[in-house]
């Protein structure tokens, strides 16, 4: 994890990147630790939330959050716990995904 503000993109350059802003709690700490073992997912923390990011897809997947974190993890929760997002957003039964590619979050299932 990285504590401070995440880098922005500078002038030209693409901003692939998408992600979502969970709120400091006892869960959201939890989905966030969980998340940062993942593949490609950067974490910067903040004092009141964390901002949890990856380039071009993250998705947080109830089931695996669920045994990872030691409790349910479902939309609601996340919805709770989300201060907001950014990327193209899918809810389905099984995950949240985020998506750079506005065709593939027409498609997510």
């Amino acid at each position: 994890m990285t504590n401070g503000p995440a880098p922005q993109a500078d002038g030209d350059q693409t901003f692939d990147y998408v992600g979502i802003t969970i709120a400091r709690s006892v869960e959201g700490d939890a989905i966030v630790d969980a998340l940062c073992e993942h593949e490609g997912v950067e974490v910067y923390e903040n004092a009141s939330y964390c901002e949890v990011r990856a380039r071009g897809r993250l998705r947080l997947d109830f089931a695996e959050l669920s045994d990872e974190c030691g409790f349910p993890v479902d939309g609601s929760l996340i919805q709770v716990v989300m201060s907001t997002y950014y990327g193209r957003i899918a809810m389905t039964d099984d995950a949240v995904i985020l998506t750079h590619d506005v065709h593939e979050a027409a498609t997510v299932t």
